[in-house]
C-alpha cells in the first residue's frame, strides 16, 4: 500500500494503533510516531548554513516538553543562520546523543511515499533521512521519556549544523567539559552495526602559475602551466591507491584562451585514509612533485592543505564501544563494528577529544533520489537510542 498523501497516512495509521502500556513498545506506536515527527521535519528546507527553521522546530518540539533547549554561539564560526541546539536531559550527563540538522540537497518539493515496509521520496527529490530520521529518534527519545517517566540517566542531546559541508557545527559546539563521549545517530548502515573507525580527508589546492604568450607565433617564450601540471602527475594512480587509502583530483580550471600558453591552472582535490600518517605522506609527496616540475620548467606553485576532518578510531575496550555494543545487544541484534571512508560528526568529536561512534539507523542511498528507510530499522535504531539512556 502507497501513500502519496499526509493526512490520508496520518488516518490509516490512526487505525493500525490499537494498544500501547506504558513500558511496552509496541512497534506499530513507535513506527508510527516516527513517521509523523521525521515527515514533520522532512518538509523543512534545510541546507547547509540555513537550518533556522529545523532548529526552530527542534526548540519547540522540546519546549513543550517542558525542556530547556538551548542554542549556542556557533554561527560565529559556522556562519550558519543557526547554532546548535543542545538540551540536557537529567543534568546532561557525560555522553551526548547527536544528529544533524542540514541536509545536503533540497527537501522543498519532497514527496513522501509510504510503501509496506518503507518510506521513500517520491523520486525527484531527496529523502532527507540523512539526517532527518537521526532528528527524529532523538526527539521521539525525548518525548518518551517525559511523557512515561521513564528513569534515565543523565545526558545530553546534540543537534548540529553544517555536517554535510564543513562538520563545522560539531567543530565549534559549545559542549560541557563533562561531556566525555558521543553516540552520533547519522548512518546508512543498518541498526547493529556501528562505526568505530573512520578515514580522514585532507583537502588540497594546487596553483601553478607560469607565463602567457601566442601560441602561434611565440610559443618558446611562454611557461605552460597545463606542462607543469602533467610532468608533476606523470605515473600517478588515483582512486583506490592502497587498501585504506584514496586520492582524487576533482576540479581542475585553467587558461584563458585556445591561442594562448596557459599561464594559470589551479587543481583541487584530497587525500583521505584511515591513517593520519598516510595521508600526510600522500600530501608531502604531491607537495614536492609538484614544487619540482615547475622549478625544472620555470614556473611557480602555490600549494596549500588542510584536514577536512582528522581519522579516528575507538578501540573495543573503551566504555564508548562497550555502551554501543550493549545497548545493540539488548535490542536483540548483533553489534558489529565497521570502517568508514566518510567522515560525519563523530570525526569531529573524537577530534575534540570526545569518544565517539556513529550509529546505523538504516538511512540508505544517501543524497540520492532513491533514498529510503525501512521502518523495522527506524524501530530498532530509536530502541538503541532507548537503551544507551535507560538506567
Amino acid at each position: 500500500m502507497f501513500f502519496l498523501d499526509l493526512k490520508k497516512l496520518v488516518l490509516y495509521l490512526e487505525t493500525k494503533i490499537t494498544h500501547f502500556a506504558i513500558g511496552e513498545y509496541n512497534i506499530t506506536m513507535i513506527n508510527d510516531r516516527l513517521i509523523n515527527i521525521f515527515c514533520e521535519l522532512a518538509s523543512i528546507e534545510g541546507l547547509s548554513g540555513s537550518e533556522k527553521e529545523v532548529g526552530g522546530y527542534i526548540k519547540s518540539f522540546l519546549e513543550k516538553l517542558c525542556l530547556n533547549p538551548q542554542e549556542d554561539n556557533s554561527v560565529y564560526q559556522t556562519k550558519s543562520n543557526s547554532g546548535n541546539i543542545i538540551c540536557k536531559i537529567n543534568g546532561g550527563g557525560n555522553f551526548l546523543l547527536s544528529s544533524h540538522m542540514d541536509t545536503a540537497r533540497s527537501t522543498k518539493l519532497l514527496i513522501p511515499v509510504f510503501a509496506e515496509d518503507r518510506i521513500i521520496s517520491g523520486g525527484d527529490t531527496v529523502l532527507g533521512v540523512d539526517n532527518r530520521a537521526g532528528i527524529a529518534i532523538l526527539l521521539l527519545l525525548a518525548e518518551k521519556i517525559v511523557n512515561e517517566n521513564i528513569p534515565v540517566k543523565g545526558f545530553t542531546l546534540a543537534f548540529a549544523t553544517c555536517e554535510e559541508t564543513t562538520l563545522g557545527g560539531s567543530k565549534y559546539m559549545e559542549i560541557d567539559k563533562e561531556i566525555k563521549r558521543a553516540f552520533v545517530f547519522d548512518s546508512q548502515f543498518h541498526p547493529g552495526k556501528f562505526i568505530n573507525s573512520s578515514y580522514g580527508a585532507a583537502g588540497f589546492k594546487i596553483e601553478i602559475i607560469g607565463k602567457a604568450s601566442h601560441s602561434g607565433l611565440s610559443p618558446e617564450k611562454g611557461i605552460n602551466a597545463f606542462e607543469i601540471m602533467m610532468q608533476a602527475l606523470e605515473g600517478q594512480t588515483y582512486g583506490r591507491i592502497q587498501p585504506e587509502l584514496t586520492f582524487n583530483i576533482g576540479k581542475i580550471i585553467g587558461g584563458s584562451a585556445t591561442n594562448v600558453v596557459p599561464e594559470n591552472i589551479i587543481l583541487e582535490g584530497e587525500v583521505r585514509s584511515v591513517n593520519l600518517k598516510n595521508v600526510e605522506t600522500k600530501i608531502d609527496e604531491l607537495k614536492f612533485l609538484f614544487e619540482k616540475a615547475a622549478c625544472k620548467l620555470g614556473g611557480r606553485v602555490n600549494f596549500n592543505w588542510s584536514w577536512d576532518f582528522t581519522p579516528f578510531i575507538v578501540l573495543p575496550k573503551s566504555e564508548t564501544y562497550c555502551m554501543i555494543s550493549d545497548a545493540i545487544a539488548k535490542v536483540g541484534l548483533t553489534a558489529e563494528a565497521v570502517i568508514s571512508a566518510a567522515g560525519s560528526d563523530a570525526n569531529s568529536y573524537n577530534n575534540r577529544g570526545i569518544e565517539s561512534v556513529n550509529i546505523g539507523i538504516g538511512a540508505q542511498n544517501p543524497h540520492s533520489n532513491e533514498e529510503y528507510i525501512l521502518y523495522k530499522d527506524f524501530k530498532n535504531a530509536f530502541n538503541i537510542a532507548l537503551e544507551l539512556v535507560k538506567e
